[in-house]
């Protein structure tokens, strides 16, 4: 009787059940490895879309703002806060795969840079475009000034002319300093936004020059004051007198330049003609 011991046929064949097993779950956690990662790159990928989304538009934003006006800076930054919002919950919402993935931080940083520029480009946009409303409407005032002063002065100087007149020249006066009051504090904002914004420098000098015009008229209207015929004439004949002798000091200063120049000139053809007659040949 044959006592070795012999595996039973069913054992065989549960041993190879077993390997082949083993065997075809080894390749489905492979295949299933190489699918999780495909699902997981994909996601990534449609993360990194949508972010991108979000960075165009405000690069969509920041190319169109040259041409934006003063009625619709407002609108543009508006837009730019929506756009944050609606970027804020989402990256909120793939915080976790954000924080993983360098790439996708790298864009969140070119977004923050991108939105503080143009913030930032925004809000001086809108200061030179207010800057530029307030210059130009200084610049209509002054400039709108002129037949006004004259009326003024016109009506100062009838208003002289009677001594019963003078309330009334007394309250043009008075008319008049507060208009000139506005043009001061419009010549001071036009004066300070060009020395904020030198491109306005050209402008500002025919304003800066209106307003000289204008001051020197107000001079004369606050001067004017009800005089006596026979004062008015004195004064008359003292100015005549002021002037008369200013241009005699200058016809004299005239004179004295005319009479040096000459007299230099005489010197310089003395000394020539000493210098030729020394060149004579000597026996």
């Amino acid at each position: 009787m044959d006592n070795t011991k012999r595996i039973n046929p069913n054992k065989w064949l549960l041993i190879a059940l077993f390997l082949w097993t083993l065997l075809h779950s080894s390749n489905l956690c492979g295949q299933n490895g190489e699918q999780d990662l495909f699902i997981e790159e994909t996601q990534l990928l449609e993360i990194e879309n949508r972010m991108l989304y979000f960075y165009n538009q405000l690069q969509e934003i920041t190319n169109k703002l040259p041409l934006n006006t003063a009625e619709n800076i407002s609108k543009t930054k508006q837009q730019v806060l929506a756009i944050d919002n609606k970027w804020e919950i989402y990256c909120q919402s793939r915080q976790s795969e954000i924080a993983n993935d360098d790439s996708l931080l790298q864009i969140v940083a070119n977004y923050q840079q991108t939105k503080q520029a143009l913030l930032d480009s925004i809000s001086y946009k809108a200061h030179y475009l207010d800057a530029l409303a307030n210059f130009d409407q200084a610049e209509q005032f002054i400039t709108s000034q002129d037949s006004v002063y004259q009326q003024f002065y016109e009506t100062a100087v009838k208003y002289s002319l009677l001594k019963q007149l003078a309330p009334q020249l007394e309250a043009l006066k008075g008319k008049e300093q507060l208009l000139f009051s506005d043009l001061q504090a419009k010549y001071e904002t036009a004066k300070g936004i060009t020395q904020e914004f030198n491109e306005l420098q050209p402008r500002f000098l025919e304003i800066e020059e209106n307003f000289i015009m204008l001051k020197n008229c107000s001079d004369k209207i606050q001067a004017q004051a009800y005089k006596p015929l026979f004062q008015k004439i004195k004064d008359y004949l003292y100015g005549l007198a002021a002037v008369t002798i200013i241009l005699m000091y200058i016809n004299m200063i005239q004179a004295k330049i005319k009479a040096l120049k000459q007299a230099r000139e005489n010197a310089k053809k003395f000394s020539q003609m000493m210098k030729d007659e020394n060149d004579y040949p000597t026996i």
